[in-house]
């Protein structure tokens, strides 16, 4: 199909060579522009990215980078074998048939809470999605042992059991609670009550509840940067001030902290994922976990430990949690079995010190932060016959085939440029740039193309970091190949616009 006015595409490009925006932006902008004016009219075929960049003396990567955004913003759509084409339906469309805006509110009255305000503007980054390729923190689904939990949920439903439909008040709860700490005992080496245990949906729901236990409205929170956003604004809506301490290949470093000697605010509360952390992927060595205990002891603060990935591990000695070697009582245990089992269950659990159990049962039964009691039987049970270690050695062993593959398949087409992690545990791992490089584009590209790849720049409350954050757990073992190419093909436009 030839373009449908009478002049080459290529006369509305000009480029100005000498600027400071990159030239796939430029060429963006100048299609936009012709798109949204009509001058380009909808259904045009633009020509072959090929023949483009050598009538604009350009690298191919360069047009190639600034097509796959006006595709991914929705200005034009590729046809197999056809080509590029303007899109008849345009984002502008949707702007102009959305609703009206809702009636501004009377004078003096706020719509929202200034909670609520905030939230809106915190950017939090979508949902994981188990049907995007890459997509960390997501495990195995295909795995998960349906048959065993199947036969488990035939035998609860037919036992009848009136305190499983009930409110669970007291005993019904105390199944999971005990399989949990047995577990943490044996598996885990952390030794508490069932009482410790306060099963929950999320380690959000742990969050909320540390934030209405141990801190009060401007109380200081010291977390992870680049950390979990959603993490962040638990805290934030709590009325709690932030304060991003910038972690390393190493974790999370208490001699960042603030002291007595500073002369600020000391933080009330450390938040702290020693294992794997997301989005960065450093792991806590046994020095900066003695440190950061002896921070807390120091100056009476807490230390929330965030162990999400400590049960997939595949290679080394694991680690004690931070709370099997506090001897202050100082720390608050998290966990779940988002990652160990399957993300809809959304069953999580807090350890609490025995002296804080009953604030936080209070805190839990005020707020109604619970978990179903047939789900929490059903995981209870699966424990109890042996079948969760049975399933975690099985998935490991997957895991580390898994991440093995796409590290060695990344280190060969662009560890020349990037520093691939060779991960020991967890679900995810974070390559990051040596060269120019703009992570934001690459994981815009790789999206539109079915992968959920997040840019590490994304989760940066200071000075932003480059990199993209790959998932291995649910991408199949023969699909990692055609993981790598996007990947790398994605890199490659992104650095040579950069």
């Amino acid at each position: 199909m030839a373009n449908q006015f009478n002049y080459p595409v290529w006369n509305l490009i000009r480029l100005e060579r000498d600027s400071e925006i990159p030239l796939y932006e430029q060429i963006f902008a100048r299609f936009q522009t012709g798109i949204t004016e009509g001058v380009i009219p909808r259904g045009t075929r633009l020509p072959p990215s090929r023949t483009l960049a050598k009538e604009l003396a350009l690298a191919r990567n360069t047009v190639v980078q600034a097509y796959d955004r006006l595709e991914a913003e929705g200005y034009v759509r590729r046809a197999h074998g056809s080509g590029t084409f303007v899109d008849r339906v345009l984002p502008e469309d949707h702007q102009t048939r959305a609703r009206p805006a809702p009636p501004a509110p009377p004078p003096g009255k706020t719509a929202l809470s200034e909670r609520a305000t905030r939230l809106l503007a915190f950017h939090l980054p979508p949902e994981r999605s188990e049907t995007l390729g890459l997509s960390p923190g997501v495990p195995a689904l295909d795995e998960f042992p349906y048959d065993i939990f199947s036969r488990i949920a035939a035998r609860h439903w037919r036992s009848r059991a009136i305190s499983q439909t009930g409110y669970g008040v007291g005993h019904p709860r105390a199944g999971l609670t005990h399989q949990i700490a047995a577990y943490l005992a044996e598996a885990r080496g952390l030794a508490c009550a069932p009482e410790q245990v306060i099963v929950i949906g999320s380690t959000l729901q742990a969050a909320a509840l540390v934030a209405h236990v141990l801190l009060d409205a401007g109380d200081v929170v010291a977390v992870e940067d680049p950390g979990h956003l959603t993490e962040l604004a638990t805290f934030e809506l709590s009325g709690v001030r932030i304060h991003p301490v910038p972690i390393d290949e190493m974790g999370l470093d208490a001699a960042a902290l603030p002291t007595q000697a500073d002369g600020g605010t000391l933080p009330k509360l450390v938040v702290v994922s020693p294992v794997e952390q997301f989005p960065y992927g450093s792991s806590m060595p046994s020095a900066r976990r003695q440190a950061l205990l002896a921070w807390a002891q120091a100056h009476g603060g807490w230390v929330l430990e965030d162990d999400f990935n400590s049960e997939i591990r595949w290679l080394g000695q694991a680690q004690p949690p931070l709370f099997a070697t506090d001897t202050q009582e100082r720390v608050i245990y998290t966990s779940s079995f988002n990652r160990a089992l399957a993300p809809g269950l959304r069953l999580a659990y807090l350890v609490v010190p025995p002296g804080l159990v009953e604030a936080f049962t209070q805190a839990q039964r005020v707020f109604s932060l619970y978990a179903p009691q047939p789900d929490q039987a059903l995981v209870a049970a699966f424990m109890a016959e042996g079948h969760l270690a049975a399933h975690l050695r099985r998935m490991r062993a997957i895991y580390r085939e898994r991440s093995l593959l796409l590290a060695d398949g990344l280190q060969q087409r662009i560890g020349d440029r990037f520093v691939i992690p060779y991960v020991t545990a967890g679900l995810h791992m974070t390559v990051r740039p040596r060269i120019s490089f703009d992570d934001v584009a690459a994981a815009t590209a790789l999206l539109h193309r079915g992968f959920d790849c997040p840019a590490l720049s994304r989760y940066c409350r200071g000075p932003a970091r480059q990199g993209l954050i790959l998932g291995f757990g649910n991408t199949l073992t023969e699909k990692l190949p055609a993981c790598v190419e996007a990947v790398a093909e994605a890199i490659d436009a992104a650095c040579d616009g950069a």
